[in-house]
């Protein structure tokens, strides 16, 4: 483990001045300087124009106020080319240096370096998944498991990361405050935009718990938010980002990806909620936009008959593996009365293998006539594991 006595002397190096902290809080991107520049710029010229002009205001409407019956009005006068310059030319100059200043500042925004690291970045109802280059997911099953409600992206202190960004189903909008960045995001389109994080390390890799944990519980890592309004639980739609030393990052990046040592049933709930089903999905009746899945498995499923991709042991009419797989795979086939076909997407290629046999374990533990053999099957699947392990070794 790197040394947590390190990280916090690097943590406490970041003095924020009373106004950084007024306005922003906190910077953790090299686009923070020029960012609040510009809008330093344009504050402080609004605040010092808005004092003499709602002076004026206020000063003329008293003196040129409606004069008295019988008194004749003064003569206004009719032209001052020196004042109509002024308040021509000055203003002028003023935002043309707004504009431009701020034009130079939005392109440096626009364009990655070559050697940015991409994340591929699907936003959904109402949530987030992070897919680095290698295919990993960020918000994985430790991550989710030690932060169910705000999943962690790790990045590495000091490198550029190139984000690709599309949405599932309705505009979002990916901001991240302390990065100065927001990108609107789009069904069936990409938009892009990149970042670089400051020296400031806010995680460190636990090796014994195999997660990355905040070194300042009460700064716990950047907060991404979407801007966009998006729904009923818009504003759930959190997430962390966190940066790492390189050593600690490359200890992440060995360490992911294995699920060999999960009990089926708690991988499958990790993967519900890594994929947003429980957005749609209840797991104690309550009503949703998608049926509930508690004590669904083994219930009947009127008029629904297993399609060829799932027919093979599967019961008509029966909610038990057959209906469960092909209403994650192929969620068109069939609806339930009551819920209308086309509000699932696909997971086609998402979720599979061991994944998705946990999610119809999961999916079985929630029904009680048979939670008591889903626990038992799952538990003899990992210690079956657990021999050809040790028979390997």
């Amino acid at each position: 483990m790197a040394s947590l006595s390190t990280h916090i002397v690097t943590l406490g190096a970041e003095n924020l001045s009373w106004w950084e902290r007024f306005w922003f809080r906190e910077s953790g991107s090299t686009f923070a300087d020029s960012t609040d520049a510009v809008y330093n710029y344009i504050f402080w010229v609004s605040a010092i124009f808005f004092i003499p002009i709602v002076g004026m205001v206020i000063g003329f409407g008293i003196k040129y106020r409606r004069s008295k019956v019988g008194e004749v009005a003064e003569v206004s006068p009719s032209h001052n080319t020196a004042l109509e310059l002024s308040w021509s030319v000055t203003p002028a100059i003023l935002m043309a240096i707004m504009f431009f200043w701020g034009f130079k500042a939005y392109l440096s925004k626009l364009v990655a370096p070559v050697d940015a690291e991409p994340i591929y970045v699907t936003a959904y109802q109402w949530g987030w998944n992070f897919d680095y280059a290698d295919g990993y997911s960020t918000n994985e099953f430790e991550e989710i498991a030690a932060n169910p409600e705000s999943p962690i992206i790790p990045v590495q202190v000091g490198k550029p990361y190139k984000m690709i960004m599309t949405s599932r189903d309705v505009i979002h909008s990916f901001y991240v405050p302390a990065f100065r960045i927001k990108r609107d995001i789009f069904p069936n389109r990409y938009t892009v935009l990149w970042f670089e994080t400051t020296d400031r390390i806010t995680h460190y890799f636990d090796e014994d718990d195999k997660s990355v944990v905040a070194i300042d519980p009460d700064r716990p890592g950047y907060y991404l938010f979407c801007a966009e309004y998006c729904g009923d639980q818009h504003s759930q739609m959190a997430g962390r980002i966190a940066t790492l030393s390189p050593e600690d990052y490359n200890k992440w990046l060995e360490a992911r990806k294995d699920t060999s040592g999960i009990n089926l049933i708690e991988l499958g709930e990790l993967v519900a909620r890594k994929n947003g089903c429980f957005q749609c999905h209840s797991v104690d009746g309550s009503a949703k936009q998608g049926p509930t899945w508690e004590n669904l498995y083994g219930s009947e499923v009127p008029g629904w008959s297993p399609s060829a991709a799932v027919a093979e042991g599967a019961t008509p009419g029966v909610a038990e593996r057959g209906y469960i797989v092909e209403s994650i795979l192929y969620p068109n086939e069939y609806a339930r009365p009551g819920f209308a076909i086309g509000q699932m997407s696909s997971f086609l290629g998402q979720i599979e293998g061991r994944e998705l046999d946990a999610v119809v374990f999961y999916i079985k533990s929630l029904s009680g006539d048979f939670a008591a053999q889903a626990e038992q099957e799952a538990a003899a699947e990992l210690e079956q594991q657990l021999s050809e392990t040790e028979g390997d070794g």
